[in-house]
């Protein structure tokens, strides 16, 4: 899955950032640009939970949460944000299995 978010910074300001962002290698990240270099937000989705927000200024709006922080982002639509929550849950599930495919095999 990929495509445009807001993100909310974590600054005293909460400025909303349109950014490109990507699951890839069960990790969460992000490019200013597509040519940029990536930013890893979340390290291990197999360490996240991720939730819709409705309580927020904001309309379709979703937050991945780790263990050290959490991390909230705006799709451009309802069918969007329910599309990336899917894609972070089925990321977080695809990273379990691998483990234990992998830890059988021995």
């Amino acid at each position: 899955m990929e495509g445009y978010l807001f993100k909310r910074a974590s600054n005293a300001f909460k400025t909303w950032n349109r950014r490109w962002f990507s699951i890839q290698n069960s990790q969460l990240v992000y490019q200013k640009r597509l040519k940029d270099t990536l930013t890893v937000v979340v390290e291990d989705l197999r360490l996240c939970s991720v939730k819709p927000c409705e309580d927020i200024e904001r309309r379709f709006c979703f937050e991945v949460v780790s263990p050290t922080k959490s991390c909230m982002l705006q799709a451009e639509s309802e069918k969007l944000r329910q599309a990336w929550i899917q894609a972070v849950q089925a990321s977080i599930a695809s990273a379990y299995r691998e483990i234990s495919e992998n830890y059988y095999i021995e």
